[in-house]
């Protein structure tokens, strides 16, 4: 009895070990480094694990530090027509374009070093730092008590915020694959868009705070919502991590796999130790970097001034100045949700110009119907604003997850985000001067004609980089990229980075 019971034991353990074999073979696969020649062997059920940590324990942090330093930034949007305008005489000629420039113009100063920073200090101490800084100086906003004290505050907040977005971005590709990043990026940056609907709530409800002292309407508005990022700092100081190989909520095995992943998404290629100059040069010399930077320049420039412009754009169609921030709600809602769906679709299917391409033309259809529609015509002119920001926020995040997937190494990938930020960043400095007073009686038909080619200009970059992503696809398939290795020390190859003949570039 005890011998057939024992055999039964046996036959059991067996079968157990068989099926688990069994879904550890249908779970795993192999890859091939193409730059060692390494194999390395992917477990999905820990990799899928690993992302959804990484969508539980970093991204809502990301998106919540995005979402509240574009509502800081462009918060004076709403506090123009709460009060601002008036209390520091900004409404004469064009004293209020002139504070919005203050900001982009440190904000594109700084991104590109802010980045390399970034990467050579942590991101984990460095975005904090920088989170900790802007909301101190947003606090600082509401006791301005003149114009120029405004201009250096904005200037100073622009030096503060120019590292957050590129650094952020840059942080999520430190953590998820290629195939993974235009998701994430799109939920991220939905921030933009969502800011636009809850800043403008938000605004409303913190100027209705009775005065106390100093501080009331436009005030409380910069004050309280500085506190409130002020808390955010201190989590950021907590709860972000390095990278995955320090990341307190992975296990051990976990973050072996996490680090092997992204091995796999740079096909092997390194940096050694350090950050040096060569890997910043290669981000900046880079055609397809530099190619995202222009793209996401028009598109960023038409994003800048929709955030600021929109509730003023509403008004001059006849409603008041609360009407016009409550209105201004749905285009954001509308923009969010649908940024968030085409990011889904480029990750699930791999592609990012084809999502471009696709959702560009209802921004421009936006546009054109704003700047060809008349005056008597509200609510057409109204619905057009939902074309615009629609079309307009679902590819900006696109560009900035293609120009980090084409990217291998981290300080290449550092430097292309800090620059392609700084592109876009341009466009903020344009941007205060597209929509101007002496416009606003028409309807601003001028500012809607500069955006419609904006947008159209950012389609056609897509257009072309897709063309060369595939050439140089092809290039490096047929081996004519080979002769770059030859010659070169083991080192010297697995630096050559996104340049290595192994790569290849996401589409």
């Amino acid at each position: 009895m005890d011998t057939k019971i024992t055999s039964q034991v046996h036959e059991l353990r067996t079968t157990s070990s068989t099926l688990e074999k069994g879904i550890a073979s249908r779970t795993q696969h192999t890859e091939i480094l193409g730059a060692t020649h390494e194999t390395l062997i992917i477990d999905e059920a820990i990799s899928t694990r690993i992302r959804r940590k990484y969508d539980f324990r970093i991204l809502p942090l990301f998106l919540l530090i995005n979402l509240f330093s574009f509502i800081d930034r462009v918060n004076i949007g709403n506090a123009r027509l709460l009060g601002l305008s008036k209390d520091l005489q900004l409404a004469v000629g064009l004293r209020y374009n002139i504070a919005l420039m203050c900001l982009f113009v440190s904000y594109c100063v700084v991104e590109l070093p802010s980045n390399i920073l970034c990467k050579k200090v942590g991101g984990h101490i460095w975005i904090p730092a920088l989170v900790l800084a802007f909301s101190i100086l947003t606090m600082c906003t509401a006791v301005v008590e003149s114009r120029g004290g405004l201009y250096a505050i904005r200037f100073l907040l622009g030096c503060a915020e120019g590292g957050i977005s590129p650094g952020l971005v840059w942080m999520l590709s430190q953590f998820y694959r290629r195939q993974e990043l235009g998701f994430r990026t799109s939920i991220y940056i939905s921030a933009a868009s969502a800011s636009g609907a809850f800043g403008g709530l938000l605004a409303i409800g913190l100027s209705k705070i009775p005065p106390w002292g100093k501080i009331n309407t436009w005030r409380n508005i910069f004050f309280f919502e500085g506190l409130i990022t002020v808390v955010i700092a201190v989590l950021a100081f907590w709860f972000i991590p390095s990278g995955p190989e320090t990341a307190r909520f992975l296990t051990e095995e976990e973050k072996a796999v996490a680090v092997d992943r992204l091995r796999v998404d740079s096909a092997g290629t390194s940096e050694g130790n350090g950050t040096r100059m060569k890997h910043v040069w290669q981000a900046l010399s880079s055609v397809h970097v530099l190619g995202c930077g222009l793209g996401f320049f028009f598109g960023n420039t038409a994003a800048q001034c929709f955030s600021v412009f929109s509730p003023s754009i509403i008004s001059q169609m006849g409603y008041s100045a609360e009407r016009a921030q409550l209105l201004s709600v749905g285009p954001y809602v509308s923009a969010c949700i649908f940024s968030i769906c085409i990011g889904y679709l480029s990750d699930r299917y791999k592609k990012r110009a084809i999502l471009i391409i696709a959702s560009a033309p209802l921004g421009v259809i936006g546009f054109f119907m704003l700047e060809f529609l008349p005056l008597s015509r509200p609510a057409a002119k109204y619905g057009a604003l939902y074309l615009a920001a629609t079309g307009l926020y679902s590819f900006l995040p696109l560009w900035l997850a293609w120009g980090a997937n084409n990217c291998a190494t981290a300080t290449v990938r550092a430097a292309s985000m800090g620059l392609i930020f700084t592109m876009g960043s341009l466009g903020g400095i344009l941007a205060p001067w597209i929509y101007l007073p002496s416009d606003a009686k028409r309807g601003y038909r001028n500012g809607h004609a500069v955006l419609l080619s904006f947008v159209f200009a950012s389609w056609g970059c897509a257009v072309v980089l897709l063309g060369y992503c595939r050439w140089e696809n092809r290039q490096r398939e047929g081996g004519k990229r080979d002769h770059l290795v030859r010659g070169l020390s083991r080192e010297e190859e697995l630096e050559l980075s996104s340049r290595h003949p192994a790569f290849r570039y996401v589409e």
